[in-house]
């Protein structure tokens, strides 16, 4: 079976979207974004196509899949996911009045995205509603069930022994919600430090560093971001700070302790930068669930 993945977006969301790769079998090719290449790695995915290279383009107008699995809603994607050949497509795609549509296989994930059938009201609402994590929600589009399956991203965990009592702090926060944000962190390290090894991982030069930095931790504190995302990825420990995003989205893979803004609902993707909702969460509390994760 010749399967084609299209996701390109944020790069955390590239990474769990190879939770689907546990499933699927036979020949898989990926679209994607250059600056994802260091994500794709897995020794599941056959081929990879980047959207910036024409030739990739052109190459893949010339494939034929027996299923296209369509996850990025930007236009100019869906365009190129238009002309792909294929048996069978899953997810979002352009319908023959070029308008934006999607596949009942998918409709569970795209009822509340911005493409949703019932207008961005009732897309928030279900979004609020909604009690399954986006890797549950992944593998039931495509037919399986559920069991905890893992992201594959194709890089091998550090040696416990080489990591036990690393922590690494990840303050970084891209895109478009500035409130996964959070004031802590300086605090955090200064009391951690007294009895552990304690860095900021921050991305330098290339995102492989990133990778390898949080790959030489036992456990990383951070936000619903790319690390937290590439953490659950090498297998580790983590407490998880939300502010303004769903936290049963995200599933912990009995890795993860969450700490839960009390602003939770006040801050819910809220786009601007506010003090209140980055200083919601009591150090202690993020403290205690490091020290309590690290005994696991």
């Amino acid at each position: 079976m010749k399967i084609l993945i299209v996701k390109l977006g944020a790069l955390g969301d590239v990474v769990r979207t190879t939770v689907l790769l546990s499933e699927l079998t036979g020949e898989i090719h990926w679209l994607s974004k250059t600056n994802s290449k260091d994500l794709l790695n897995s020794l599941k995915i056959s081929k990879k196509y980047f959207i910036e290279n024409n030739k990739d383009l052109l190459k893949l107008q010339d494939e034929y899949f027996d299923l296209v699995i369509s996850l990025d809603e930007e236009k100019e994607v869906l365009e190129i996911v238009k002309k792909i050949k294929t048996k069978r497509l899953i997810g979002i795609y352009l319908d023959s009045n070029g308008d934006i549509n999607y596949t009942k296989e998918s409709s569970y994930w795209f009822d509340m995205s911005l493409s949703s059938k019932f207008g961005k009201k009732r897309a928030d609402e279900l979004k609020y509603e909604n009690t399954k994590s986006v890797s549950q929600i992944l593998i039931e589009m495509i037919g399986k069930k559920w069991i905890g399956q893992e992201y594959d991203f194709g890089i091998i965990p550090e040696r416990f022994e080489k990591v036990r009592n690393k922590i690494g702090l990840i303050k970084v926060c891209t895109g478009i919600w500035p409130n996964k944000a959070w004031k802590g962190y300086e605090i955090l390290k200064e009391k951690l430090e007294e009895k552990y090894e304690v860095n900021f991982l921050e991305i330098k030069n290339s995102l492989k560093e990133h990778i390898d930095e949080i790959n030489n931790c036992e456990l990383v504190v951070c936000g619903d971001t790319l690390g937290m995302h590439i953490a659950l990825a090498l297998k580790k420990k983590l407490v998880i700070l939300f502010n303004c995003t769903p936290p049963q989205e995200i599933y912990g893979y009995n890795m993860v302790i969450k700490i839960i803004s009390p602003l939770l609902e006040k801050y819910m993707y809220k786009k601007s930068r506010d003090f209140e909702a980055i200083s919601a969460i009591n150090v202690g509390n993020v403290y205690n669930a490091v020290i309590k994760n690290l005994k696991k």
